[in-house]
């Protein structure tokens, strides 16, 4: 069979599509997989990486109270089904997977209006615009929280499955180092980046190995605020193996998106969480109370967040490896696993009794 996928503008988003392609791939080795997506985007480079032929197309987040952007907007997403419907009658889908970003709002809308079989999934307890739309087209709707189901109006089937997740995570043998890594997502994150310069800046020395992933955003400044770099310190703009640190890792700092909370949570990980503040719905808070709350993590929002506090919080952990294996335990409470086995199976399961 042919799958196009489609999600983009975080790794949060293309991350659980690529894990589905992977089961995908185990269970039928003669499935073909295709991504669809923004061009010079993280996308492209994903699915380069694991083989996927990519398939452009343009989009931008669509805009419906009245501005100047309203009508590029509009423009832009009936431009970006022309050119999705234009690969599909190329490539001929058997099915579409969309897993979020304004990106997939085209190419899902065009899939519907071409008869191909639709499938979406939404990691988030609060699901975007873009899932709330497509869900009125898709014939089967994956989530990962119950809280989901309520802003999900579609007529279509509902399945929970939790956050599919690559094997990586799963398949961590090595014994974890006394190891902090710290990220703030794909592109970065500003309050945890200027945490870290001023810890890095005024720190000669770290009483452990510490690898920072400041994100693609921020290639220019982080270096250009980096005055000095403890030995210890490791930094890199994006790590796409992150699962081969975190396996090493004893300590991990991070904002709490949901792809990134169904990584520690198989990794069975203490972690440190950082909440953005700007993320609509405020999601990322109740995301980290529910970690925080289940002793899997401690949190500390983006409002109270100081290099001394960051510093503080991270040397206490390291100097408790019995607290840490409380968390470590505590995280495993929240993995549901098997999720993208489960997307996988259902979806050739559905298509094949369609036939």
């Amino acid at each position: 069979m042919k799958y196009v996928l489609t999600g983009g503008g975080t790794a949060g988003h293309i991350y659980p599509a690529l894990a589905v392609a992977e089961k995908l791939k185990s269970i039928d080795s003669d499935s073909q997989i295709f991504y669809m997506g923004l061009s010079n985007h993280l996308e492209e480079k994903l699915a380069a990486k694991e083989g996927y032929p990519f398939l452009p197309i343009v989009s931008m987040p669509l805009t419906l109270r009245p501005s100047k952007q309203t009508f590029q907007s509009i423009r832009t997403f009936f431009k970006g089904v022309k050119m999705a419907k234009k690969h599909f009658k190329e490539i001929q889908p058997d099915a579409v997977l969309a897993t979020g970003g304004y990106v997939s709002g085209p190419v899902g809308y065009a899939a519907h209006l071409m008869k191909i079989p639709l499938y979406i999934h939404e990691s988030n307890a609060h699901p975007g615009v873009t899932s709330r739309f497509l869900d009125r087209y898709s014939q089967i709707t994956f989530y990962s929280y119950k809280d989901c189901l309520s802003k999900l109006k579609g007529r279509g089937e509902k399945i929970f499955s939790g956050t599919p997740i690559r094997s990586g995570f799963h398949n961590q043998k090595e014994a974890p180092m006394d190891l902090v890594l710290s990220f703030g997502g794909s592109g970065g994150q500003k309050s945890l980046n200027e945490a870290i310069l001023t810890i890095f800046n005024n720190t000669k020395h770290l009483p452990f190995p510490w690898i920072h992933i400041y994100g693609l955003n921020w290639e220019k400044e982080f270096h250009e605020g980096l005055k000095q770099k403890p030995e210890e310190a490791e930094i890199h703009s994006y790590y796409h193996d992150l699962f081969d640190l975190m396996g090493k890792a004893s300590l991990v700092i991070c904002g709490p998106g949901a792809q990134t909370l169904s990584e520690l949570a198989a990794s069975r990980k203490a972690s440190i969480l950082i909440p953005k503040s700007y993320v609509k719905e405020n999601h990322q808070y109740y995301n980290a109370k529910a970690f925080a709350d289940g002793g899997a993590a401690r949190m500390v929002t983006e409002d109270e967040l100081t290099a001394d506090t960051l510093m503080n919080m991270v040397q206490n952990l390291m100097d408790s490896p019995a607290e840490r294996q409380a968390m470590e335990q505590a995280a495993a409470a929240f993995h549901t696993p098997g999720s993208a086995r489960k997307i996988a199976e259902t979806i050739i399961s559905h298509l094949e009794s369609r036939v």
